[in-house]
């Protein structure tokens, strides 16, 4: 046997221990706050050591990884963490991650995973029909968001031929990570215009309009337009309809960054927010956020899957044994990872075992918690709203009506809270600035999440704040 195999009944009697640990976690965690980190010093002193020549016990090891390494984390599958954008990964999706490295499959091409490529393809055919897409449409499954729209800006320099002084164009709402694409395809920092968004934070199309105006005349090429579709810090919805009038008439390309706020599709309300995504060039889904998946699953589609396999469909000798594969779908000509784990078993097995009613409610339930909040935030006596219900997302701040309190002293206030409530509350919430107010915020995503959940967590910010005004 080599060194490196373990006999068949000492596999199972790790798989099972880790198994219980796993379920033990799940039926524990709202008993528990919603953060336990750790400073830097004791993880050093704990697991900065040289590797062992020889091994230790299986369940030593996993002790310590339970004990040591995995608890001091941010638990963003606990039903009061609001910070960010939190996950909450069904049981059979972390099933299936299991399963997929356990056949240790290269998600890469039909010839090394033609069972894997099939379902991929069966689940972009879902996303696809979610969206109203063509059937010219396609995608793939990705890492997450950041490389979905890396591939996405990739396409629409191609589309547009590789112009030298190529402009893109997003809202100061947009994600940080759109920045960094348009670094990597080569468009230049200064040339990645920030359009101011509205009353509402959502891109004030006067003033990109103006603005792509103003770069054609002085001599750029504007190809690009990242919307979005559920801002991270504020839900916020571009008008897509108007964006996709727009980037027709200029032709432009449309990229929608629909990561967090996407899967608001598969239901009524969300469809009708998000009406226009169908119009998009390109749009970017994470299924390891609002449809409850382990990390890591993102998606990009694209209305043209010849938009994707032109500039990735790339072809070396070393590869040429795979052209056995030619004619069926190459996952690997499509984005830049050419190894790709197995992403499409965790949503095809949690989407077969609940059904999709299951998944319409639980992503209904987000939007009805956080309109609740709202209202909440709207009668009480302590608090504001500085950033409406949008999706799943509110953000508030401790703002006492009839009391004349300058916006510098208020941010200091709500800081205050926000760290008292990562201290002494079970819940975590993260901050933003809307209009540059310092602000609480409220993500609410997880299909375990109660109104309970939340309504502690703001009576939490409300009795925080009142000490902090007594000050």
């Amino acid at each position: 046997m080599s060194d490196l195999r373990m006999p068949a009944p000492a596999m199972l009697d790790l798989a099972a221990r880790a198994a219980e640990a796993l379920v033990r976690r799940s039926e524990e965690l709202g008993r528990t706050e919603a953060w336990d980190g750790e400073f830097r010093d004791e993880l050093v002193e704990k697991l900065m050591q040289d590797p062992p020549e020889r091994g230790r016990a299986p369940d030593e090891v996993l002790e310590q990884a339970l004990a040591d390494i995995l608890p001091p984390a941010l638990r963003l599958d606990h039903p009061r963490c609001f910070g960010f954008v939190p996950s909450c990964p069904t049981w059979p999706g972390v099933i299936a991650d299991f399963l997929a490295a356990g056949h240790n499959i290269n998600s890469c091409n039909w010839l090394i995973s033609s069972g894997a490529s099939q379902l991929e393809c069966v689940v972009v055919e879902w996303f696809r029909e979610w969206l109203g897409y063509p059937d010219t449409a396609g995608g793939l499954l990705t890492s997450g968001g950041s490389a979905a729209s890396l591939d996405a800006l990739v396409a629409a320099r191609e589309a547009a031929g590789y112009p030298e002084r190529a402009s893109v164009y997003m809202s100061d709402q947009s994600h940080s990570a759109h920045l960094r694409a348009v670094k990597i395809v080569g468009v230049r920092p200064e040339h990645a215009r920030i359009v101011p968004s509205d009353d509402r934070f959502r891109i004030d199309m006067g003033a990109l309009a103006s603005m792509v105006a103003a770069d054609r005349a002085a001599g750029l090429q504007p190809i690009a337009v990242c919307a979005n579709a559920g801002a991270t810090a504020t839900g916020a919805v571009d008008p897509l309809e108007e964006l996709a009038d727009l980037c027709a008439s200029e032709g432009m390309w449309l990229h929608v960054d629909a990561a967090y706020g996407g899967f608001a599709v598969v239901t009524e309300r969300g469809k009708r927010t998000l009406r226009g995504i169908e119009r998009a060039d390109s749009v970017v889904l994470d299924a390891h956020k609002w449809f409850f998946q382990p990390y890591e699953v993102g998606c990009l589609m694209v209305r043209d899957i010849s938009t994707l396999e032109k500039p990735f469909g790339i072809r070396p000798d070393f590869l040429q044994d795979a052209l056995w594969g030619s004619g069926h779908p190459n996952f690997w000509d499509r984005g830049l990872q050419m190894s790709r784990s197995a992403r499409a078993l965790k949503i095809w097995m949690s989407v077969q075992t609940f059904g999709m009613a299951a998944f319409r409610r639980a992503i209904s339930n987000g939007m009805d918690l956080a309109a609740r909040a709202q209202e909440y935030i709207d009668e009480s006596p302590v608090l504001a709203c500085t950033s409406p219900a949008s999706l799943s997302v509110v953000c508030f701040r401790v703002d006492p009506a009839g009391q004349d309190i300058a916006d510098d002293d208020l941010d200091e206030i709500n800081r205050t809270v926000l760290a008292r409530l990562f201290w002494e509350d079970p819940a975590f919430m993260s901050s933003a600035m809307p209009r540059g107010l310092f602000s609480l915020r409220l993500c609410i995503v997880n299909h375990n999440t109660t109104w309970d959940d939340v309504r502690e967590t703001l009576e939490a910010a409300e009795r925080f704040g009142r000490d902090a005004l007594r000050g």
